[in-house]
């Protein structure tokens, strides 16, 4: 034989063996879409409407969800927070809710952008004690990246938080909450 067989038929039994290497490896996993359900944590700070003090506002959410196509995800939220503002004031707010995510599956950090829409339940004790349940707006911008087998990312996320409680209260004047968190990701399964 030739050299030129020689190369044929070794490409010809090495080819099988490559592709099968190329599926396997870990590193190429990022490019493709993860379809599975997964679960993700949160915690952060809050910036509270047009106040600037962060030492007394955290939040922590909570989220299912799961990409139903190569770009768009569907995802169930729950979350609450507290604020204090160095008076022992006591607001906390509960929200739940639905977010829409567009993301591009970029192999190092997957970008996306969120719209929510839900509702946020106001839980004031001082000066005065209110209760209210407001409609709550969600836009987001965020990115995930990998950093443990079997698809498990880290997720830092920017968000302004629009409500429509207007009761004049420090931090309940209707503007909106600046909301900055990381969490984790978990897919749900294989």
């Amino acid at each position: 034989m030739g050299k030129a067989q020689n190369i044929v038929c070794l490409t010809t039994l090495l080819l099988p063996f490559w592709a099968q290497c190329q599926e396997e490896d870990p590193l190429l996993m990022h490019n493709e879409v993860d379809y599975r359900w997964y679960w993700n944590s949160n915690i952060g700070i809050v910036v509270p409407d047009d106040d600037i003090r962060l030492n007394e506002a955290q939040v922590i959410d909570l989220r299912v969800g799961k990409h139903f196509t190569e770009n768009w995800a569907l995802e169930f939220e729950v979350m609450r927070d507290e604020y204090d503002f160095d008076i022992d004031y006591d607001l906390k707010h509960y929200a739940t809710g639905f977010n829409i995510m567009y993301t591009n599956h970029d192999p190092l950090w997957k970008p996306y952008f969120l719209v929510g829409l839900g509702a946020i339940y106001s839980d004031a004790r001082y000066p005065e004690s209110i209760q209210q349940t407001d409609m709550i707006v969600n836009l987001a911008v965020g990115g995930s990246w990998y950093f443990a087998g079997n698809g498990v990312r880290i997720r830092a996320e920017a968000r302004s938080r629009l409500d429509t409680n207007d009761s004049d209260l420090p931090g309940q004047d209707g503007f909106g909450d600046g909301q900055f968190t990381i969490g984790i990701i978990v897919p749900i399964g294989d």
